[in-house]
């Protein structure tokens, strides 16, 4: 009887703890996260902008999505989220970015979101011209005709040429990238150890805030 009180009394201080443990846990510049040079605009007021760079074909930003998931279940009410596609120079990249932003503008894009990820990653399946993926979005009840005039719309133009900015400033070479209000970029890390560095810049970002606005 007195051990197994003992256990739970370890146990219990275990877990009130860790938060703690976890608060206070230190990340390594230029190891775990770099500095955007120069400083790009981040979120307004008390509000934290957080970003994530990433690629329908690539396996990592693949893997990186549960742990996405998980996160945005319990992120900040002040911290804002948004996907930004990769714009690396070929057309398989560009017709993906393309993609991402023609399912948003007819609101498929978080429906497709898995299904896209799930038939390049898991099932192996060509989608790098846009009338195979438009076989596949037939497939998945997507109005052809809708998507086709949003891959020609003005407004997806400019969100093309938003993200092949965006990439330039924040120099992000390789996906996933996560970037934190404009100051901070991590990447090439699993999956939990990127998302409790990205918890940890938004710390460093609100306390910076608090700073400058005393």
């Amino acid at each position: 009887m007195k051990k197994t009180l003992a256990a739970l009394t370890f146990l219990l201080c275990y877990f009130l703890v860790l938060p703690a443990i976890a608060a206070a846990q230190e990340f390594e510049e230029d190891l775990h996260y770099f500095v955007v040079f120069p400083e790009q605009p981040g979120g307004e007021g008390d509000q934290v902008q957080v970003l994530e760079f990433f690629l329908y074909s690539c396996p990592h930003c693949y893997t990186l999505e549960p742990f996405i998931d998980g996160w945005l279940e319990r992120k900040p009410d002040n911290v804002t989220f948004d996907r930004v596609p990769a714009m690396f120079n070929r057309p398989d990249v560009v017709m993906y970015a393309k993609t991402y932003y023609a399912l948003k503008l007819i609101g498929q894009e978080d429906r497709l979101l898995g299904p896209i990820f799930d038939v390049l990653q898991n099932q192996r399946r060509n989608l790098s011209t846009q009338a195979e993926m438009e076989r596949f979005l037939e497939e998945q009840g997507v109005d052809l005709e809708a998507y086709r005039k949003a891959m020609k719309s003005f407004a997806v133009q400019t969100q093309i040429r938003r993200a092949a900015v965006l990439a330039e400033r924040f120099d992000v070479r390789g996906v996933p990238a996560i970037v934190v209000d404009g100051k901070y970029r991590t990447g090439g890390l699993e999956g939990g150890l990127m998302m409790k560095v990205t918890d940890y810049l938004i710390e460093r970002v609100k306390k910076e805030k608090d700073t400058a606005s005393e």
